[in-house]
């Protein structure tokens, strides 16, 4: 009888550390290969496994450029689009990349610049002068193929409703806009075409001449509807000097656009920030090798880290290299900007990551202490996001 406390004491322990081993075994046996690292507030390791392993990390890469992005911009900072009256009676605008151009965006736009056109008496416009400069012509993204998938869609200085076309088709041949803020256009109409009946969402960026054409289009809509009439005659260069100033056109807080990116995975708006990013900090023509540096340079010098690989900033590129102890120390980084990721199950706030055979998961857990500890999943051969999510959960409900 004296000895059965402290054998019921030893028997709980023994009890106690192999739960312990087995949601860890559990863990590295879904990982199959995979990392994976989670730890306390504190900065102790509660789980590491090949934790500095350099793997794909797909869209949980866009924690790394948001966290660039506001650090060095500022949460409030705003990407602007200038407009201008030339000499011969042009419509000037100059893109600086505001990948929040859409239409309801436009629609704005068209209200402020009847404003500034009626100040301009007996004016007859005679066309679209759209420069484009701040943008080095011809970007190529590492990983974007050319289909229709808006996820491919391409880069620029001046692109409305990020470089895609949303249209409705019936059994009949009608077209009409899939979208009831977005009019229907010239160019939407031949694109649909030869395409069968049915929703669908073209990439029409891999031609600029059509991208700048449908941003055309669909200003000239907005412009009529404000009783401003203008032709879809288009120059594309630099505007000249001794243009009037109209007003300029200001985005979005970075943090909203930044937010959106991370919620939709959008692809296209950090790579657009990522090119932005480039141009302030190296000066015009923006591109990604002017981003990357930038992003590279922020990593090694502020996060502290190094022996990465960054080809692009949206995660799209199976070139992009990173250990899942690299991205926690951009998460503990990040804390301060932790609201714009998204909240899931009321358990983790976090981005997932998705390519073909790839899967990944990053952001915080939330532990019903009230302490939110930052954690970083990443498979190399997963079935989709089935692992990562049983991987998550495990995690969760051994170190809560």
């Amino acid at each position: 009888m004296k000895n059965s406390i402290p054998v019921l004491f030893l028997l709980l322990l023994i009890s106690a550390h192999c739960v312990a081993e087995d949601w860890q075994t559990k863990t590295i046996k879904l990982l199959n290969g995979g990392s994976a690292v989670v730890q306390d507030q504190k900065g102790n390791h509660l789980f590491s496994y090949n934790a500095d392993k350099q793997m794909v990390p797909a869209s949980i890469l866009k924690i790394a450029t948001a966290d660039t992005v506001l650090s060095l911009l500022g949460e409030d900072y705003r990407i602007n689009t200038e407009f201008y009256l030339t000499p011969d009676n042009y419509l000037g605008i100059k893109g600086f990349g505001d990948p929040g151009l859409v239409s309801e965006s436009l629609l704005s736009i068209a209200k402020q610049l009847k404003n500034h056109l009626n100040n301009q008496s007996g004016t007859t416009l005679k066309g679209f002068w759209l420069d484009t400069d701040f943008f080095k012509s011809d970007l190529k993204v590492h990983g974007q193929s050319s289909s229709n998938n808006p996820y491919d869609s391409s880069l620029g200085a001046l692109v409305a409703n990020f470089n895609t076309v949303h249209i409705y088709k019936t059994k009949k041949g009608k077209v009409t806009s899939a979208e009831p803020q977005t009019p229907l256009t010239a160019t939407a109409i031949q694109l649909a075409k030869n395409l069968p009946p049915g929703k669908h969402r073209i990439n029409i960026g891999k031609q600029k001449q059509l991208s700048l054409r449908y941003f055309s289009e669909l200003l000239q809509v907005f412009l009529k509807r404000q009783g401003i009439t203008i032709p879809v005659k288009i120059i594309n260069k630099k505007i000249p000097q001794d243009a009037a100033k109209l007003f300029t056109y200001k985005s979005q807080h970075i943090a909203e656009i930044i937010k959106k990116m991370l919620l939709f995975s959008n692809n296209f708006i950090a790579n657009q920030l990522l090119i932005i990013l480039g141009g302030e900090q190296k000066g015009a023509p923006a591109d990604l090798d002017k981003g990357k540096q930038v992003v590279s340079e922020f990593l090694i010098n502020t996060i502290g880290i190094n022996t990465f690989t960054l080809e692009e900033g949206s995660g799209l590129s199976r070139k992009n290299q990173f250990s899942a102890n690299q991205i926690m120390r951009v998460l503990i980084h990040f804390r301060p900007y932790q609201q714009l990721l998204r909240i899931d199950k009321n358990r983790f706030q976090a981005k997932t990551g998705t390519l073909q055979g790839i899967s990944t998961y990053a952001g915080y857990m939330f532990l019903p202490s009230g302490e939110s500890y930052p954690f970083v999943i990443m498979l190399n051969k997963s079935r989709w996001g089935r692992d990562r999510n049983k991987i998550a959960n495990i995690m969760y409900n051994g170190v809560k």
